[in-house]
């Protein structure tokens, strides 16, 4: 079954607001899905354990100690898919996603900050390619990107990564309330109360659009190297 790795080095790219959209997008659309949250920080373990979402069950903390290989074996032979948000340090923990990935998301925003840790994140999926001796499916997720129009910056950065041919991912997940208060209200985007917060239905569309692609890109490969201007 598809293992989801979710990873970059910096902190606050997204890679947990991805893992929770993705896999919630799936479970909504029938699919079993589990999601490892293997990083320290332990954003989607606080989003598991502070609320009520009918969702809550879909994440797993791994055990202190616990070999995170046999968790993701384990994890893999009983449902559909697997997503890990994994710390993006060249740490166990990483080793043992990316031995069993079926495909990587390096979510980041357009930002020249970002895109210069990313470029940290593509070196280490580069070393476990040569230590694996495999290929590893992967692509570049722009994360909080305009709805409407693009900034001159988001256009430099998105063509920096086409330019260095690193896979991108034509679907960004765009900068919505809806994206943040899943977070701020522990809850899925068919669970936020539209009373509350704007746009729900457009960031649902997003998100589905999003997992449409990642199940395309599992069955094809890397994600699509040129990013639509």
């Amino acid at each position: 079954m598809p293992i989801i790795v979710a990873a970059n080095t910096k902190g606050g790219s997204g890679k947990s607001t991805t893992c929770l959209v993705l896999g919630t997008t799936l479970a909504q659309n029938g699919a079993t899905v589990r999601i490892i949250d293997a990083d320290p920080q332990g954003t989607l373990r606080r989003w598991r354990d502070q609320g009520t979402s009918k969702y809550r069950e879909i994440v797993v903390i791994p055990t202190p100690g616990e070999d995170l290989t046999e968790l993701i074996d384990k994890l893999a032979s009983e449902y559909q898919f697997v997503v890990i948000d994994v710390q993006g340090t060249a740490n166990k923990e990483l080793v043992a996603a990316m031995s069993r990935a079926s495909l990587v998301l390096i979510p980041m925003r357009a930002k020249t900050a970002d895109a210069d840790v990313a470029t940290q994140a593509i070196s280490l999926l580069r070393s476990q390619e040569r230590l694996f001796r495999r290929a590893i499916p992967h692509g570049v997720v722009f994360i909080a990107t305009s709805q409407l129009i693009k900034t001159r910056e988001e256009r430099m950065i998105q063509e920096s990564v086409a330019n260095a041919h690193i896979p991108c991912f034509q679907t960004a997940l765009n900068e919505r309330a809806a994206f943040s208060e899943i977070h701020a209200y522990r809850c899925a985007l068919d669970e936020l109360d539209p009373k509350v917060t704007n746009g729900i239905d457009k960031a649902k569309a997003n998100a589905y659009a999003f997992m449409q692609e990642v199940l395309h890109t599992l069955q094809n490969g890397n994600a699509e190297k040129e990013v639509n201007n």
